[in-house]
């Protein structure tokens, strides 16, 4: 399911991305996008094989610690005030 939302993400991003140029520079602009997307996806997963390597899962998940509570912080937030503005009384 990742690979099939990471494609129709991707897809429709240099669609859309492709639509706001002129037709004379869309294949320029694509070229570019899909360089920057690549080389970023090899950059990190070089990165992250050599965090794994030096560090390993007990550092790489305490790390993730903090960010797993800031977003379930987020989350309950959302939710709290979304429940604050539905139940206001007319």
């Amino acid at each position: 399911m990742l690979g099939i939302g990471w494609n129709f993400g991707f897809i429709g991003a240099t669609a859309m991305l492709t639509d706001s140029y002129r037709p004379s520079e869309r294949a320029k602009v694509q070229a570019t996008n899909d360089f920057c997307v690549f080389g970023s996806v090899a950059l990190a997963s070089f990165g992250s094989g050599h965090l794994l390597h030096t560090a390993g899962w007990n550092a790489i998940n305490a790390g993730m610690l903090p960010l797993v509570a800031l977003v379930l912080l987020l989350i309950t937030f959302h939710a709290w005030r979304q429940r604050a503005t539905t139940t206001v009384s007319p």
